[in-house]
């Protein structure tokens, strides 16, 4: 698996949710400011309730942006676990898993018939890997229990 196809797979994805979103908080700011949106008593909250919503989205818009811009600058490999790291990764029970260290994760992709966590330095295995090198093994602690890792390649 390539890193550069990683990150244009994950670049594709937030410019795809990004603009699906964009239209939702233009649609949601156009619902706060329209006329018939006016309160028709006190108890009427539908143009606050739609601002609220709008401001959500129009933060939500700025986080987008900010690792769509990162993401276009990453693109070096790496030599330890750190943002921008591709790991290759085997548990002790033999399964294997590939993750992508981003400023935020969340996001799943499917390459080359496998599958590519985007995980943020947060995360469970964000913290259990930081500054691991390939070779290495990390033990995490997880809602599912125990499990420990062969960090098999950092690229």
């Amino acid at each position: 698996m390539k890193k550069a196809d990683v990150i244009e797979a994950l670049l594709a994805t937030l410019c795809s949710e990004r603009d699906g979103l964009a239209r939702m908080t233009q649609a949601a700011r156009d619902e706060a400011t329209h006329g018939e949106s006016r309160p028709e008593n006190q108890y009427d909250t539908r143009a606050l309730e739609a601002s609220y919503l709008a401001a959500g989205q129009g933060q939500r818009l700025i986080e987008l942006g900010q690792l769509i811009g990162w993401l276009e600058l990453a693109g070096a490999d790496c030599d330890v676990v750190r943002v921008g790291a591709l790991l290759e990764l085997e548990s002790d029970a033999g399964a294997a898993r590939w993750l992508f260290v981003a400023p935020a994760g969340g996001t799943r992709l499917h390459l080359d018939g496998k599958t590519v966590d985007v995980i943020s330095p947060a995360s469970l295995f964000g913290r259990a890997l930081a500054g691991l090198e390939a070779g290495d093994s990390a033990e995490v602690v997880g809602p599912r229990g125990r499990s420990e890792w062969e960090l098999l390649a950092v690229y």
